[in-house]
């Protein structure tokens, strides 16, 4: 399991203490807010585009953050130098090259301030851009409840609900009316993190955790739809927290709730006993359904095999139409794409399959049905070369040609000639040739050998009776 997490505050979180303000106009006087696509802001209440920023070109100007953690890194750029203060540790006179203005993992776990200041000289800068705090702990999971969920939030005072496109979920809870508060109760937490909005208009509010009290400003040259307006970290999971919001500015200015997010244990795992109990029951099934497979095949071979035994002995015409006698010379057709066996009881070849291949929609009248010859892919061929398929008119139904005969004596029969010619018995005895008629091929062979030269003008020689 891991064993730390981070979570990561943007500048324009009001949790962030800026000094000498949040937010205003020229970098020289104090900081201002940036965006990497929007630039400066020239209108209050402009929505930005990119990533966001807070530079400063005034020299002592800090920014303040109270935090529950064992680590934390400050990302942004500065091409001048600049101090940080961790809990009254001082580090001077800090550069850097990269977008790491700080980094810090070896604090003990609990609550630690710090504080950024820059110094900057003639024309020099320091932004800053987000501070990840980490936590050595267990990763928590983060429960999100919406401004809508009217069961987890308790909303007094005047509320009202408003829409808008940049702010997540399209809907959030604002209130323009001082004491108007929002409250929950929760626990088996170790952080909790208030989301809303920052804006111009916006002003003063309060935030209590079991009666700790935290005074925000959420006001802003920007119009900022969803920043971090709380949070806080080192719970304790055992303990029941009550949080209230309030909205303690004047009447006219606004407060606005988007989201209440919870960092809770994640789910303790079952009980290695449990675990051994149900991975035996897991067994026992796997091998209960192993044993009944068995049993089915086993059943099925069996009953396959008396089927074929039948078969064999009844010499059933319709089941056998397909196999191929050794006097068709079976060689002369494409090779079979279907496997087969040969049986040394019949010694013929039967393929386990020879598929029908239509071609149109009529049906055989034929009551023999003849059969296709089983081949691969169109583009295939047989062993003894490639093969035409021409479409049979009078059947409806096409078949491969097998290509012409070599050197065979006989040709070879069609599959309607093998359907109804007589089936030679597997006990029929071998020819026996006289030795008279040996003989005589002999004398023949041996003429044919001892030719005298012929003459031109005399008869070609005759055979001898």
């Amino acid at each position: 399991m891991a064993t730390s997490w981070n979570i990561t505050l943007n500048d324009t979180s009001p949790v962030f203490t800026y000094y000498p303000y949040y937010d205003g106009f020229g970098t020289g006087n104090g900081w201002q807010v940036w965006y990497s696509e929007t630039g400066y802001n020239t209108v209050a209440g402009n929505p930005g585009v990119g990533i966001s920023a807070h530079i400063t070109s005034l020299p002592g100007a800090n920014v303040t953050l109270s935090f529950y953690g064992t680590g934390i890194e400050l990302h942004g750029t500065a091409n001048c130098t600049f101090d940080v203060t961790v809990d009254g540790i001082f580090s001077s006179s800090l550069s850097t090259p990269s977008n790491v203005l700080y980094s810090n993992q070896a604090l003990s776990e609990g609550t630690h301030s710090l504080t950024l200041t820059a110094h900057p000289t003639s024309e020099q800068q320091l932004a800053f851009e987000n501070a990840v705090i980490y936590i050595d702990q267990a990763i928590p999971q983060m429960a999100s409840y919406s401004n809508t969920n009217t069961t987890f939030l308790n909303y007094t005072g005047n509320w009202s609900t408003s829409t808008d496109t940049h702010v997540p979920g399209g809907t959030f809870h604002f209130t323009e009316t001082t004491s108007s508060s929002v409250s929950t109760t929760f626990g088996g937490s170790s952080a909790v993190v208030v989301q809303g909005i920052v804006d111009w208009g916006y002003w003063q509010y309060t935030v209590s955790l079991n009666g700790t009290k935290s005074v925000l400003n959420a006001s802003s040259f920007w119009f900022i739809p969803d920043t971090t307006l709380f949070y806080e970290g080192g719970l304790d999971p055992a303990q029941i927290y009550v949080l209230n919001i309030a909205d303690t500015s004047e009447d006219g200015n606004k407060l606005a709730i988007n989201s209440v997010k919870l960092y809770q244990s994640q789910p303790t795992t079952l009980p290695s006993s449990s675990k051994l109990s149900n991975t035996g029951e897991i067994i026992g099934i796997v091998v209960g359904v192993v044993v009944l497979l068995a049993f089915v095949v086993c059943f099925l071979f069996w009953q396959r095999s008396r089927r074929l035994k039948t078969v064999i002995s009844g010499r059933n015409p319709n089941l056998l139409a397909n196999e191929i006698t050794p006097e068709a010379r079976a060689v002369h057709f494409p090779a079979l794409a279907a496997p087969y066996t040969i049986s040394s009881a019949t010694t013929k070849i039967r393929p386990q399959k020879f598929p029908l291949m239509p071609i149109g929609g009529s049906s055989i009248d034929d009551p023999l049905r003849e059969r296709a010859i089983a081949r691969g892919p169109g583009s295939a061929t047989s062993s003894l070369g490639p093969y035409s398929e021409p479409r049979n008119n009078t059947s409806g139904w096409r078949r491969p040609l097998p290509p012409p005969p070599d050197n065979i004596s006989s040709p070879a029969l069609s599959l309607q000639e093998m359907h109804h010619s007589p089936r030679p018995s597997r006990l029929e005895p071998s020819v026996h040739i006289p030795d008279s008629e040996v003989d005589r091929i002999l004398d023949i062979i041996t003429s044919r050998m001892d030719m005298p030269e012929r003459n031109s003008s005399s008869p070609p020689p005759q055979y001898r009776s």
